[in-house]
């Protein structure tokens, strides 16, 4: 009898359950909320598809500071995160645990895995959650930021640069025989700087001359990093590739080395009251409204004890007093960090800014110091 009613309950049991919709026996979780880039995409235009407002591009930024270094440039394949979407969990291999007495067998190689949940930091910095770590890992200054930067050198910039000669693909047709502008992945042939001899593998820096800067120096502007591909042979050019592209790189572009030191620091600037003032003398670009991400350059350098990773203070100064009316109190404008500094000058990148109205001639201030 016993057996004969466990029987008709697991039977019962069994057609509730294939009664129950597909949905009920196995929620499927929506997919992540994701864009995959394609040539021509940027972050302004994906704000207005998605967010229906362009300007709310910091907010796609912030969620993907993990793959897009620099915010200006997106490249093809890269898989963005969409506010709203869902949380992306990314498995990376975790540390070997030791065994100690009492304790089960240690996990297989292929079992030893911890999570890494990438979220949106308050301060728009991304943070990563990694067990056993109980504070965010990032460093300092962005290396894309840094290679992206303009900089100030002496008049005519480095010595002995190398330089892009010419496309090193074949036309496919008689009218393009001749090209002068590349784009990221494009061959080129090359002639390194001097004292190089362009090992396969060696990345270099390509730029342009910019304005001069009475005073200071002449600025220099990245266009790109290039990629030797082939080694140079006796009396012939080295093979590269652009792997990156900042803004248009063309044959006329000089090659110095790929320089990211300092770039791998996780120190943290120190406030420091009343600090030194400036002005900025340069905005790259020169923008009607500069905002976040922009670079500009300020009237100091490394001689003046200026590093990379300071921040500065863009500020209205305080007017005085009169017999008729009260002055006015000093206005921060924006806050700036420096990403490079040499002999000639300080090129910063605005973090933030409280006031549209950042233009050349404003003050600076030193507003937190490396230690």
């Amino acid at each position: 009898m016993r057996t004969s009613l466990r029987c008709l309950l697991s039977a019962v049991a069994a057609g509730a359950l294939t009664a129950l919709p597909l949905s009920a026996q196995d929620p499927a979780a929506p997919p992540p909320r994701t864009h995959t880039v394609v040539r021509g995409d940027n972050l302004w235009d994906l704000s207005a598809r998605y967010l229906g407002n362009p300007f709310l591009w910091p907010e796609i930024y912030r969620l993907n500071r993990d793959v897009v270094e620099d915010p200006h440039w997106i490249y093809p394949g890269e898989v963005l995160r969409l506010p709203g979407g869902e949380e992306i969990i990314a498995e990376v291999p975790g540390p070997e645990l030791p065994q100690t007495p009492g304790e089960p067998e240690p996990l297989s190689p292929a079992e030893q895995t911890v999570f890494t949940k990438v979220r949106p930091a308050p301060d728009s910095v991304p943070t990563l959650f990694v067990a056993g770590l109980a504070d965010p890992v990032r460093t300092t200054v962005r290396a894309g930021e840094v290679i992206a930067a303009p900089f100030v050198d002496r008049e005519g910039g480095p010595r002995g640069f190398g330089r892009i000669l010419k496309s090193g693909d074949l036309p496919g047709i008689a009218q393009a025989s001749d090209r002068f502008r590349f784009q990221a992945y494009d061959r080129i042939f090359i002639a390194p700087p001097v004292g190089h001899v362009a090992a396969e593998g060696e990345r270099y820096l390509a730029y342009k001359l910019g304005p001069m800067l009475e005073g200071q120096g002449q600025v220099m502007i990245p266009t790109g990093i290039v990629e030797v591909t082939r080694s140079a042979r006796s009396e012939t050019a080295a093979v590269a590739k652009v792997v990156r592209a900042f803004t248009e790189v063309t044959a006329s572009d000089r090659l110095i080395p790929l320089d990211t030191a300092g770039v791998g620091t996780t120190d943290r600037p120190v406030a420091v009251a009343d600090g030194p003032s400036t002005t900025i003398k340069w905005i790259y670009g020169e923008p009607v409204l500069p905002s976040v991400q922009s670079f500009v350059v300020l009237g100091v350098s490394s001689r003046n004890g200026v590093r990379m990773g300071d921040e500065f203070l863009v500020y209205h100064p305080a007017t005085a007093a009169t017999e008729r009316q009260l002055g006015d109190p000093e206005i921060p404008i924006s806050r700036m960090q420096v990403v490079r500094s040499t002999p000639f000058g300080v090129t910063a990148v605005i973090l933030g800014q409280d006031q549209p109205a950042i233009k050349q001639g404003m003050n600076a201030r030193v507003l937190a110091r490396m230690p």
